[in-house]
């Protein structure tokens, strides 16, 4: 499988996920026109607690679904299916009955305030999300992408839709994007019904099974929420630490900054598969360490195009309303250096080979749990300084702690050939956007240096043959 096959997949099998996430994105126009920045950070609250909780949901069910699945004949594959669908039904039930009955507890602790229907409309998502989310795995792991990104697109009409007719047309404020987000997980569910039929024999419940696949999938459930308290930590120590006004105004511009994380999201769905079929291959290391100069000079382009230009890009305005409502503005001061902090994941995640091909993967919890201490700690320091820069900067360096920390393995364990320059390449432009003032100027000039500079003192002659083969 050459580096070419494997950005195809990536494309095919992250494009799903990505339209999911986009979605808070394109729905940023209503929120920061609509929403006070407290409200909106109530929003983001809760949005930050169902993707904490939702790893409770799951407890590694969804990756042993997707191993053992595809490995599995006809029928093992419904033995499979039928048991962890069963077992997830149950215990999302409870957990969100859990919730639902201790919501009035709950809200002031979780969302800032007494938000008691809100944390209950939150249940409902949760019970919806955990269970939609296993025959869509099934179409993943039966390689019908187009189906997949059918639901998903589906999701994402649904969403946008009911949001902007529940929040500006009926102005529900804060309950309607809650509503609008049951409905459409619902919908989707519903959608999921006949590969449900196809695969669900209540016959085929299995307690072996069970005990096989709890065994394998329990140990990821550590190393999933580290990754959530990276991902997610900074709106609630915000919380804690400034106000929910502070969590609004941040959450608007780690919306945009969540461009990195997509694409490293989207390259990733596409990376474990291709390194884990290549990887006994002569040659193999060679190819990672091409794969992370491509990687790094193209994620380091987009990266330094939006830090350059999104100043610009949140004042557009069309018919009076601009991009971001002019409350948000001062929120794109986080964008370069959460997006900084993005490349520095997708580092780490260039890195896996050396932990999976050596079967080092009980290390992995380590890495992403040295990174979650990092982010918690820095930010107790930095956020009462800093406000949201410091969130930013936390986040940001425990990215790199985690993409160090699995590289100082990888020297001693599976040392790969990676070009030191291409790496840093990437990480001194986006530096200087930090530092700089934007400007229609400085930003072309920034803009056409990346390239040039790239294809001089990065690419090597086989990159340049490429290169002018690509531009002919």
């Amino acid at each position: 499988m050459s580096i070419k096959t494997l950005g195809k997949q990536s494309l095919i099998y992250g494009i799903g996920t990505i339209l999911t996430r986009l979605v808070t994105f394109f729905l940023l126009p209503v929120y920061t026109n609509v929403f006070a920045p407290e409200q909106y950070g109530v929003i983001a609250l809760a949005y930050a607690f169902t993707g904490f909780v939702i790893v409770f949901y799951r407890y590694g069910m969804d990756t042993a679904l997707l191993k053992f699945y595809i490995d599995a004949d006809k029928q093992s594959k419904a033995k499979y299916f039928t048991t962890i669908f069963s077992t997830q039904t149950i215990t999302s039930l409870f957990l969100s009955g859990i919730i639902f009955m201790t919501a009035r507890l709950l809200s002031p602790i979780f969302l800032g305030g007494d938000y008691e229907q809100l944390m209950q409309m939150v249940a409902i998502i949760l019970f919806l999300d955990a269970l939609r989310e296993l025959p869509l795995l099934v179409l993943r792991a039966n390689e019908k992408p187009r189906q997949f990104i059918l639901l998903s697109l589906l999701n994402v009409i649904l969403l946008m839709g009911l949001n902007i007719y529940f929040v500006v047309f009926l102005s529900w404020g804060i309950k309607g994007v809650l509503i609008g987000n049951i409905i459409a997980s619902g919908g989707v569910l519903l959608s999921t019904v006949p590969i449900i039929i196809r695969n669900f024999k209540p016959q085929s419940i299995n307690t072996v099974i069970l005990r096989q696949v709890l065994k394998f999938g329990l140990p990821f459930l550590p190393a999933a929420l580290f990754s959530m308290i990276m991902e997610l930590a900074d709106r609630y120590l915000l919380e804690w630490l400034a106000d929910t006004a502070a969590v609004g105004l941040y959450s608007a511009g780690n919306n945009f900054g969540k461009f990195g994380l997509l694409i490293v999201m989207g390259f990733n769905m596409g990376w474990t598969p291709y390194f884990l079929k290549i990887g006994k291959e002569s040659n193999a290391k060679i190819i990672f360490a091409q794969t992370t100069k491509y990687f790094s000079g193209v994620m380091g382009f987009f990266v330094v195009l939006i830090s350059l230009w999104i100043d610009t890009i949140v004042r557009i305005s069309v018919g009076g309303v601009s991009f971001f409502g002019a409350d948000y503005w001062s929120s794109t001061q986080v964008v370069p250096v959460l997006l900084l902090g993005y490349y520095f994941f997708g580092l780490y995640v260039l890195q896996l080979p050396g932990v999976f091909l050596t079967e080092r993967t009980k290390f992995v919890p380590l890495f992403r749990g040295v990174g979650a201490a990092l982010l918690i700690i820095l930010s107790i320091f930095l956020i009462p300084r800093l406000g949201i820069m410091g969130a930013a900067y936390a986040k940001t360096l425990g990215y790199l702690g985690m993409a160090g920390l699995i590289g100082i393995n990888n020297l001693k364990h599976y040392k790969i050939p990676h070009s030191s320059r291409g790496i840093l390449f990437p990480v001194l432009f986006m530096l200087i956007c930090v530092a700089i003032t934007p400007g229609l100027t400085n930003n072309l000039i920034i803009s056409i240096l990346y390239i040039l500079l790239w294809y001089i003192f990065i690419a090597d002659e086989s990159d340049k043959v490429k290169l002018k083969k690509l531009t002919k």
